[in-house]
């Protein structure tokens, strides 16, 4: 029986991993909770797919979850800068930031929102992402600050 594998092996369960990577990436999702591990960075992607910022959870501050009437708002801290998501369902993101388990944030589209809105479902839905070089000045911004005056302060 020499060349034979053991029952415990790994390479018996590679094969299946395999298959299931593929499926996520076919699909177009990705996984963005990290069940056993905590993530190093937090990733925010846009919408339009050509934007990506990252926050390392080594600088991690913290976090306030507000709800707006329909709308719900995630402010979490950065550093000296910080993120504003606004959206629906995040109870589930919410438990992955306090966790810091967290390895992405994808904003989605009209059309996707609207789609998962139809549906019942847990998973976050992500309207919009904001993030503010300075913490200070985000405050104003989440009050109604106009898009003109924070994209001065912010380019």
């Amino acid at each position: 029986m020499a060349g034979a594998r053991k029952a415990g092996s790994p390479l018996k369960f590679a094969a299946n991993n395999a298959e299931a990577h593929e499926d996520e990436a076919a699909e177009g999702m990705s996984r963005e909770y990290q069940a056993n591990v905590q993530a190093f960075a937090l990733t925010l992607i846009y919408k339009d797919q050509r934007r990506r910022k990252t926050f390392p959870w080594s600088i991690y501050g913290g976090h306030d979850w507000f709800d707006d009437g329909d709308m719900e708002t995630i402010v979490a801290r950065f550093g000296e800068g910080g993120l504003a998501v606004r959206g629906y369902r995040f109870a589930l993101l919410e438990r992955d930031l306090d966790l810091g388990r967290r390895s992405s944030i994808r904003e989605h589209t009209t059309a996707q929102v609207e789609s998962m809105l139809a549906t019942d479902g847990d998973e976050p839905i992500i309207v919009s992402i904001e993030t503010f070089a300075d913490f200070e000045a985000m405050p104003a911004s989440l009050k109604g600050d106009s898009h003109e005056n924070r994209d001065a302060r912010h380019p």
